[in-house]
């Protein structure tokens, strides 16, 4: 009985597993690109972004003495948005900390919906 049941869960684990993989609603290569290269025409933006998890997450790098992180978030959320992208969380970076000393600070993110 006991084997029954570890079974049925197992089973019931790769199917909710095979589920959330298969439904999960992912980024044509030409809404990346589009979104991407909509930021790089911005002054604000000036290092290409970078996909992050499934390409749920952006991480966008900013000169940090230059920009507002928190309103370079929610700049990059608008852009995204123009551009139909609607499931995608904006994390900011100091673009030259991570030229300098490849530290990867958060500063800001907001989440585009």
């Amino acid at each position: 009985m006991k084997r029954t049941i570890i079974i049925i869960l197992i089973a019931a684990c790769v199917g909710v597993t095979w589920y959330i993989a298969n439904s999960t609603v992912k980024l044509t290569p030409q809404a990346k690109s589009a979104s991407e290269n909509a930021l790089l025409e911005l002054e604000e933006f000036p290092a290409r972004p970078v996909w992050w998890h499934d390409d749920s997450v952006m991480a966008i790098g900013v000169i940090a003495d230059k920009t507002n992180p928190h309103h370079a978030a929610d700049k990059a959320c608008q852009i995204l948005r123009s551009k139909g992208v609607t499931t995608v969380r904006v994390e900011i970076y100091d673009v030259v900390k991570i030229q300098k000393e490849d530290d990867w600070q958060k500063l800001a993110s907001n989440t585009c919906q």
